[in-house]
């Protein structure tokens, strides 16, 4: 009896693992579940899945800048249209035979595209970034990346009021040139800042009748150089705020001009957003994160995943809040998202209103 007792205490846990090991695999959604404990997809917010409307069903607008006047007048700017589910970057894309795009378009809190602006068609080579200015309720500016020029227009559409860069469409570094400017912020008395860009690795001022001032900044690594200036805002202090993409930082300036801060270890800082409430908030490519930062470099909350979509934010490039707290990101790969607030969402995790 005692021999027995002893086999039956060693088979018994063989038999418990046996069990569990074949129990049948939990089934998992595509690209994880962004429930899952330890992922944070979309933070305070809800994608609204298949948002955007193309103009042409079957195909995709490769979604560049994006900016929210109101829930019901979203401006986009874009780069060229490709067919729906299409793999890898939209560049490329362009330099083929028949390839078009719908530059400037305008969505309803649908979707849906009410107005396009083709009539612009033909100024066009890339537009990178598309801005309202705060302090200035009747134009919007886009910047006209790939022929080295930044643009005025009425927000109707209907004028072109200013042109800055040289007007046969050349680089250069002088005072009348860009080289693939990339972003645009204001300060409260007009005068602007252009992140400039691609080939000068500078930031440009200009005064409120868009007079050049003055720039500074190199190719390099050090304090006020940069390795891309990809994106440029401006906080209620009149700091100005630099995303040195491909130095991995944030670079942070007085309205002169003068070095004052760096925020390191964030991994290609696509745009830059500062806000009423105190905030500075960093979308980014290489992370695929968004992430808020207070005005001494603290990180406060972040939230996003490369993941299936909706909410995927692979390829995410601008983004806007309209004035009911939306979120817009203007994506190259899924054209324009659109997100909304949680029920009961931690307000301190969402996304303010902007300078």
């Amino acid at each position: 009896m005692r021999r027995a007792t002893g086999l039956a205490s060693v088979l018994l846990p063989i038999v418990v693992l046996v069990a569990v090991g074949t129990q049948t695999p939990v089934a998992q959604t595509p690209g994880g579940d962004p429930n899952a404990p330890g992922i944070d997809m979309n933070g305070p917010y809800d994608p609204v899945p298949n948002w955007y409307k193309p103009i042409h069903p079957g195909t995709l607008q490769c979604g560049s800048g994006v900016a929210a006047e109101s829930a019901n007048r979203v401006y986009v700017v874009t780069e060229v249209e490709v067919p729906e589910g299409h793999q890898g970057a939209c560049t490329p894309e362009r330099y083929k035979s028949g390839a078009h795009s719908h530059n400037i378009i305008v969505l309803d809190s649908t979707g849906k595209v009410i107005e396009d602006w083709k009539q612009w068609d033909q100024l066009f080579g890339y537009g990178h970034a598309v801005r309202l200015n705060p302090y200035d309720p009747v134009h919007l500016w886009i910047v006209n990346r790939d022929v080295h020029q930044v643009q005025k227009f009425t927000r109707d559409g209907k004028q072109l009021v200013q042109t800055l860069g040289w007007p046969l469409r050349h680089p250069g570094t002088d005072d009348k040139h860009f080289g693939m400017p990339s972003d645009i912020a204001f300060l409260p008395d007009g005068s602007f800042f252009v992140s400039d860009g691609y080939f000068n690795n500078r930031v440009v001022k200009f005064d409120k009748d868009g007079k050049y001032q003055f720039a500074w900044g190199t190719y390099g690594s050090g304090p006020g150089q940069f390795k891309l200036p990809h994106s440029v805002a401006v906080d209620g202090q009149k700091r100005v705020y630099v995303s040195d993409r491909d130095n991995a930082r944030v670079q942070i300036f007085d309205e002169h001009g003068h070095y004052l801060n760096e925020w390191r270890n964030i991994h290609g800082p696509a745009h830059i957003l500062a806000t009423k409430d105190g905030a500075v908030w960093v979308m980014t490519l290489t992370s695929r994160r968004m992430l808020k930062f207070d005005l001494n470099g603290k990180l406060l909350t972040s939230w996003g995943i490369d993941n299936a979509p909706p909410g995927n934010f692979a390829g995410g490039h601008q983004f806007s809040v309209d004035p009911d707290g939306n979120l817009y990101v203007a994506n190259y790969r899924q054209g324009v998202l659109k997100f909304v607030p949680k029920p009961g969402a931690d307000k301190s995790r969402l996304i303010g209103q902007p300078y």
